[in-house]
């Protein structure tokens, strides 16, 4: 009683003293990361398989993931940003964009180990920095397309009124166009984050010719376990990892996607609101609120608002007009530079060679296509029904998102051990292991399709006389072609992307490998082969962006044209 008085009387509240203890953590994880960092450089890091040195390499593996995500969303709103307000930039931004989540990211990884590493040769920085980016191809991509699509598709009154408010280009970004792209960058970072931790495992064990790399982490650990078949370091590693993905839903996503609803188009039922126990937690908190009240106070009008009465003038001098210019034209003389290296790298390759890349590309194309099949068949039934049951999909939320969340490699050698059992040959339990990639995408779009049927127009269909099937069949499966479209051009790019782990798998030190471009991909990084993987890489490229535009563009301008609920 008189420690919770002495605590009332100078002010300081129980979440006060959480937020000061969060922000002293912070800063001393960071003090950890760099010391680990800097440490003296061991291509092959050994990795301890005890419980001991679990919490470890966990906490190393979520700092890997923490940077690479603030990396990607500072530069996905940069990037977003510029190519809304550029058209220019959007003409060259955009592709950019779409050939970039096509690389998978084997396709990177070489070239950044062997770059990083000559700059930082004594130590682990190197190594580490070539892993954070390699997560990042991983995961920016779709925040990218997220937040240039909020700011294209705000209303154009909107940006009228904002600025009839004496609101510049900063205002502009602060007041509108961040606020109402918050929701989807929130639901996108749930998926980029689960992108990371899929390929975890690659970015922190992997071997470039004769030269084996390993960083100290949850994924090198799970690595290890499975190449030597430790069952109780590989259940150690799963549990390890579901603890992560539960604790992140709850304290994480679950307040983020509550703070985002208020900036939703439309706003939530009062009926169906619900407090959230973290935020409210912290709203309690009289240091957070005072310093936010204080610093929108002193700094609202000055920070980012134009001067009533005064001529608005450009905030922007051409100096910091030009360094998005400048930065663009050295990324292409970079990129012009590599082109014509990979040219000369790759003209000398034989003719039998890129015979068997074409083959190897067939085999994977065919794997995709099945995995899009059996995910259709069975996602879309699952989430049209699940988008028609609003209450059960949100009683069900965590389970859903933990489970797609969870980093399907790590399970890889239960599968692979299912499939011996079983006898099931490796060309078909591909596939399988793609789905794993793929499936939770399509999911995911198709619920939020059906979700967003109108109610009314369900009212008036049922009373038209259609029973369960005819309601999915005639109005929730048109309303929700679009997400279909979009989940399924989604899960297809997974499935491209998994078979670089899925067709070729370690586990108790043998190679259980299907004929693919995926497992022709790992086998080419591996052995440090440069010119057959720029060959197999751009032949990828080449195939998912000739199946986007003739196949998937078609079905877009279809579902434009034919199933619009306006």
């Amino acid at each position: 009683m008189f420690k919770k008085a002495v605590l009332r009387k100078s002010g300081v509240s129980l979440p006060d003293v959480f937020a000061v203890t969060l922000l002293l953590g912070g800063f001393l994880a960071l003090l950890t990361v760099a010391r680990y960092w800097t440490g003296p450089l061991q291509s092959a890091e050994p990795v301890d398989l005890t419980l001991e040195s679990l919490p470890y390499a966990t906490f190393l593996s979520l700092s890997r993931i923490a940077i690479a995500y603030v990396v990607c969303l500072v530069t996905s709103v940069l990037v977003g940003y510029w190519a809304a307000h550029s058209k220019v930039a959007e003409k060259i931004i955009v592709p950019m964009i779409d050939i970039g989540q096509s690389i998978p990211v084997l396709g990177f990884l070489p070239g950044l180990v062997i770059a990083f590493l000559a700059l930082f040769p004594n130590s682990r920085v190197g190594l580490e920095i070539a892993a954070v980016l390699t997560l990042y191809t991983g995961m920016a991509w779709n925040l990218m397309l997220s937040f240039y699509g909020s700011i294209k598709t705000i209303p154009r009154e909107y940006v009228d009124i904002v600025r009839a408010y004496g609101y510049g280009p900063l205002g502009q970004l602060l007041r509108l166009e961040l606020p109402w792209a918050t929701n989807g960058l929130v639901w996108n970072s749930m998926l980029s984050v689960a992108g990371g931790w899929f390929f975890l495992t690659v970015c922190e064990s992997y071997t470039i010719g004769d030269t084996s790399f390993r960083l100290v982490g949850l994924g090198s650990f799970m690595a290890l376990a499975a190449e030597r078949g430790d069952w109780a370091s590989i259940a150690a590693g799963v549990s390890v990892m579901v603890m992560i993905l539960v604790a992140t839903d709850y304290f994480v996503w679950k307040p983020l996607l509550r703070w985002a609803e208020r900036f939703q188009k439309a706003a939530p039922d009062e009926d169906q609101e619900e407090e959230e126990n973290v935020i409210a937690f912290f709203a309690k908190s009289k240091w957070i609120t005072s310093f936010l009240r204080k610093f929108r106070r002193r700094h609202a009008v000055q920070f980012y608002v134009n001067r009533r009465g005064k001529k608005s003038r450009d905030p922007y001098p051409w100096a910091v007009k030009a360094v998005p210019w400048i930065v663009l034209a050295v990324f292409t003389a970079v990129s012009v530079w590599a082109v014509w290296m990979s040219v000369t790298m790759v003209a000398g390759i034989p003719a039998e060679e890129w015979r068997a890349i074409g083959a190897n590309t067939l085999w994977t194309s065919l794997r995709v296509t099945a995995a899009l099949l059996v995910a259709a068949l069975v996602m879309i039934p699952l989430g049209l029904w699940l988008g028609t049951h609003p209450a059960l999909v949100k009683r069900m939320q965590s389970i859903i998102q933990v489970v797609a969340a969870f980093p399907a490699p790590m399970i890889f050698p239960l599968l692979i051990s299912v499939f011996l059992f079983l006898r099931v040959p490796m060309e078909v339990g591909a596939v399988v292991l793609m789905l794993t990639g793929a499936q939770w995408y399509l999911l995911f779009n198709v619920i939020s399709g059906a979700a967003s049927v109108p109610e009314n127009l369900v009212e008036v269909a049922r009373l038209s006389g259609m029973g369960s099937m005819g309601l999915i069949r005639r109005v929730f499966l048109p309303a929700a072609f679009p997400s279909i479209l979009t989940g399924m051009i989604t899960a297809a790019g997974g499935a491209w992307n998994t078979s670089i782990v899925a067709e070729l798998v370690i586990f108790r030190g043998e190679r259980y490998e299907a004929a693919g471009l995926g497992s022709y991909i790992a086998r080419a990084a591996y052995e440090a082969r440069y010119p057959e993987l720029i060959a197999a890489v751009t032949i990828m490229v080449v195939v998912i962006v000739l199946v986007n535009r003739l196949v998937w563009a078609r079905l877009y301008d279809l579902a434009e044209n034919r199933y619009r609920l306006d």
